[in-house]
């Protein structure tokens, strides 16, 4: 009876106010939508199983090639290489010990960016070539056909293409590209998957035995997919190009950032892979102009708020033991850059590391040694060298002169030492390749018999970076 007349005298109370004034109601918190990560093929992992010998085998008719060989020759004849990407219609069988798989209209092209050659000269000698697959370009179909739509969505392997390398460098071991990108990805780097295979390339009615390959993903949508959950923001291809280096640098000639179109002979140096209909690629130029314009502190915050800096040092980390001269830091060459849509910041993702562990290109003349002794900070600038002119990084060199940056940056090598960078595991991958594959290496057009090396590689970059770390832990004052 209380509480009734205390209620009832509340009421009285509020409707003899002029205003009422009632207590914020809370909007209930919406829990954000989490997509369940999209299931993965299961032969995505059967393709990149290390222990599965592999054999592929692409055939294309004598007319389909007639019209790539073609398609090479006027491409070199009006522009002075070999860089076209039309394709042809082909076939392409996978073997291994759980069976066969036949895809029927695959579409065929040589891939390469220096590199890339005929694949049959005038005299019918046959050329060690990279080639490039496609499971997702329908060819001289009607777009209105169900087969048509069929091919356009197509994943083979749970991939929408594959790259075919050969062993340009004649490396003994097989393994150098293969560890570099498994080390990459053992230490949360973003990085493509690979596995070796016999490749047989058969043309018309004549089959060439090509030898052992390395097989690897593409950077692309699927590959954002898989790993991030997520892939519709922009990704960006870097190489050096016509318009000079991906060095991040303000000073880049207008047709620098683009997207790549060969038949005119345009290659931009960050070639955007997506989101390519009305993208005035405004999200990478800010970032540039942050990064150029930025120092200290702001720089910093910056970074914080837009970058995965944690996946950038140990990216630096691992390159700096891989020793390999054609990276981002010292070329402006060869990497990507993806900025995630859900987050908005962006992450830098290696490729093409044939020039490392101490073999292929030596980066000569900045670097001596296969970078061993190179100093972890200084680094090389072959850009300098090349281009004559004062070059930055300044992705690199501005995060390297905050020391908190510097420390993690020390640690990571010396985990990386610690744990994961030895001579023991390269020659445990070596050996594996080595028993899947020793009979094919010297059977087909590539004849590279298998041999283990750079073990003096190993211990000399080991201790090189072991030295450098004590040196610097003593002498902080001399990091950058």
């Amino acid at each position: 009876m209380k509480k009734l007349l205390i209620s009832l005298l509340l009421v009285l109370f509020i409707v003899g106010c002029d205003e009422v004034i009632l207590p914020p109601v809370e909007e209930p918190i919406e829990e954000p939508v989490i997509e369940e990560p999209k299931p993965i093929d299961e032969n995505y992992y059967r393709l990149f199983d290390r222990d599965v010998e592999k054999t592929f085998t692409i055939e294309i008719s004598q007319t389909e090639f007639n019209k790539l060989d073609q398609y090479m020759v006027n491409y070199r004849n009006q522009y002075g290489n070999y860089k076209t990407d039309q394709v042809v219609s082909g076939k392409l069988t996978y073997e291994d010990d759980l069976g066969t798989i036949i895809m029927d209209n695959i579409a065929f092209r040589g891939r390469g960016n220096t590199s890339r050659v005929r694949l049959i000269n005038d005299d019918q000698t046959w050329n060690p070539s990279h080639y490039k697959v496609y499971f997702d370009k329908p060819l001289y179909l009607d777009e209105t056909s169900e087969a048509y739509k069929t091919i356009d969505k197509r994943r083979v392997f749970g991939v929408s293409e594959l790259n075919f390398k050969y062993n340009r460098n004649g490396d003994s071991s097989y393994v150098s590209e293969r560890y570099s990108y498994e080390l990459f990805e053992s230490y949360d780097v973003l990085a493509p998957k690979i596995t070796h295979a016999k490749v047989f390339l058969k043309i018309g009615s004549k089959k060439m035995d090509m030898g052992i390959y390395n097989i690897i993903e593409s950077i692309d949508k699927d590959f954002l997919q898989k790993r991030l959950n997520e892939n519709d923001g922009d990704l960006y291809k870097s190489l050096w190009q016509q318009y000079g280096p991906a060095t991040l640098e303000a000073n880049y000639p207008s047709g620098a950032i683009g997207i790549k179109h060969e038949l005119n002979n345009y290659f931009p140096a960050y070639d955007l892979k997506t989101n390519k209909t009305n993208n005035d690629h405004q999200n990478l130029k800010t970032l540039i102009t942050m990064l150029n314009d930025l120092d200290g502190t702001y720089f910093e915050q910056y970074l914080e708020a837009n970058f995965e800096v944690d996946a950038l040092i140990r990216y630096l980390a691992v390159g700096v033991l891989l020793g390999n001269p054609d990276d981002y830091r010292a070329m402006g060459n060869n990497y990507y850059l993806y900025q995630n849509s859900d987050t908005l910041k962006w992450q830098i993702i290696p490729y093409d590391y044939d020039h490392s562990l101490g073999q292929g290109w030596d980066g000569a003349p900045i670097f001596s040694n296969y970078t061993v002794g190179s100093d972890i900070y200084t680094w090389g600038n072959l850009n300098r060298h090349m281009l004559n002119r004062e070059v930055s990084h300044p992705l690199v060199d501005k995060l390297l002169k905050i020391e908190k940056y510097q420390l993690q940056y020390e640690a990571y090598l010396k985990d990386l030492i610690d744990n994961h960078f030895t001579f023991e595991s390269y020659q445990l991958l070596f050996e594996t390749t080595m028993d899947l594959y020793m009979l094919d290496a010297t059977s087909g057009l590539i004849k590279i018999p298998f041999g283990l090396r750079g073990q003096s590689y190993f211990e000399s970059k080991r201790q090189d970076v072991l030295s450098q770390l004590e040196y610097y832990q003593n002498n902080p004052s001399k990091r950058p």
